[in-house]
């Protein structure tokens, strides 16, 4: 990764297979094809960790002659400083498709939180509480006091973590009056394999297991939209982790205190108790799902397709699929043609792409309204991935999936060739290539409204 040192910007970030090759590829693209718009520019001096420096210089010939860097170009071995670790935190937000926080977390607040998520992890106390099971919890710190409500998620087959918001509404009571958690909640999700790797990569560096199956994923809900947490929010939520692993662990109890010494030098203090039923107690059965949608399914310049195909076509192609996962609810009878998404990334990782889409366990394909622009999103179980952004193609697969009763098809392929059809909105999938996999789906609606607001 290279930075400007006058602005603090990006110029460029690279992988290689050596550290060499890393540095030359990097440090080429940040000078002749720099990032966001960057003015190309030759460094006429660079900073670089002294554990890499030697490496650097044996690749400034070579940067001279293919990069036209100065033969004069100063090379400053430095040690960075401890707050350095802000910029690799600022990149894996990016990748992972999500705002940064208003305060960055320090590396001992990260190291608290990341603990506590441990903690809850190996505890699993979604094995006996479901998210019926709401908690009042009251805070201090310092002097400042806050109470929310705490639900538990992952009792059945949804994925773990933990939901804190502000008010006493319980989580299952939102879930019943479709009613998206209100601004100032905070989301501890454990995520499996379906996760992002990068975010796993930065759970390491703060003392995260290597061997744990799952990493942890933290949301804050904001006016718009999800973002990290930043600094203040980190701490109510290690209390919180805190004071549910320590109710969990003391069995049958009404109540549970506790405290934690926090990185500010200010302690933490915890009060978890039972939430009161409500008169209008929502039934038990619905377990709470939490699904992190991402962006990072398809390259941005990757092929999306939407179109239609008859059952015929539909049989043809379950035979050529190298993957096919069939609906988890049957198609209604009759339906023909069926929608149909189709998706060609661009980078030609279609296995990853596959393996990705299932390990989400797809429910299927809808718009998610955010008052901006729609987003065409794939739903699972366990993740969501946004595929497009544009209104006509949402226009189009909200019309598609009503007339077929939520039955729809997605298909990853290196090719396909639309055909002639007499609605230009509503094309049949012609000529296709290899198919890597194709998920039959069921999930009616076709459109929802965001949790952002």
């Amino acid at each position: 990764m290279v930075l400007d040192l006058t602005d603090r910007g990006t110029r460029a970030v690279e992988a290689g297979a050596t550290v060499g090759g890393s540095l030359r590829e990097t440090l080429r693209l940040a000078a002749r094809q720099p990032a966001q718009g960057m003015e190309p520019r030759i460094p006429d001096r660079i900073q670089v960790p002294a554990s890499i420096a030697a490496a650097l210089r044996s690749e400034l010939g070579q940067l001279e002659r293919e990069a036209g860097f100065r033969p004069d170009t100063i090379v400053e071995e430095v040690t960075p400083d401890e707050g350095a670790e802000w910029v690799f935190d600022d990149v894996i937000t990016q990748m992972a498709g999500r705002r940064p926080p208003d305060e960055r977390l320090q590396p001992e607040d990260a190291t608290l939180l990341y603990e506590q998520a441990r903690r809850f992890m190996e505890a699993a106390p979604w094995t006996r509480f479901a998210s019926d099971d709401a908690f009042i919890v009251e805070l201090k710190i310092g002097s400042q006091r806050m109470e929310g409500i705490v639900a538990v998620m992952g009792h059945q087959f949804s994925q773990p973590g933990l939901l804190l918001m502000p008010g006493r509404q319980r989580a299952s009571e939102m879930m019943a009056s479709y009613t998206a958690p209100p601004v100032g909640t905070l989301i501890t999700q454990l995520e499996g394999a379906e996760g992002q790797p990068d975010l796993f990569l930065r759970a390491r560096r703060y003392g995260w297991p290597a061997e744990a199956a799952v990493t942890p994923n933290f949301i804050s809900v904001r006016e718009d939209g999800f973002r990290e947490l930043d600094r203040g929010e980190s701490w109510p939520m290690a209390l919180v982790l805190a004071g549910v692993v320590a109710h969990f662990r003391r069995g049958d109890v009404a109540e549970t205190w506790g405290n934690l010494e926090l990185p500010s030098g200010r302690r933490g203090r915890y009060h978890l108790r039972k939430a009161p039923e409500t008169a209008s107690a929502v039934a038990k059965g619905g377990e709470l799902i939490g699904i992190k949608i991402s962006h990072d399914l398809l390259p941005a310049d990757s092929d999306v397709q939407i179109g239609i195909l008859s059952l015929a076509h539909l049989t043809e192609l379950r035979r050529q699929a190298d993957v096919v996962m069939p609906p988890k609810v049957p198609f209604p009878a009759g339906v023909n043609p069926i929608p149909i998404i189709v998706m060609s990334p661009s980078n030609r990782d279609f296995a990853g792409v596959v393996d990705r889409v299932k390990r989400a366990r797809p429910m299927g394909a809808t718009v998610i309204e955010t008052g901006s622009e729609p987003m065409l999103t794939i739903m699972g179980e366990r993740a969501g991935f946004v595929i497009a952004t544009d209104r006509p193609s949402a226009k189009v697969w909200k019309r598609n999936i009503k007339d077929s009763d939520g039955a729809h098809v997605l298909i990853v392929t290196d090719a396909l060739t639309n055909k002639e059809a007499p609605d230009p909105d509503r094309p049949g999938a012609g000529e296709v290539g290899r198919v890597y996999g194709l998920f039959e789906c069921m999930l009616r609606g076709g459109s929802t409204e965001a949790i952002q607001r």
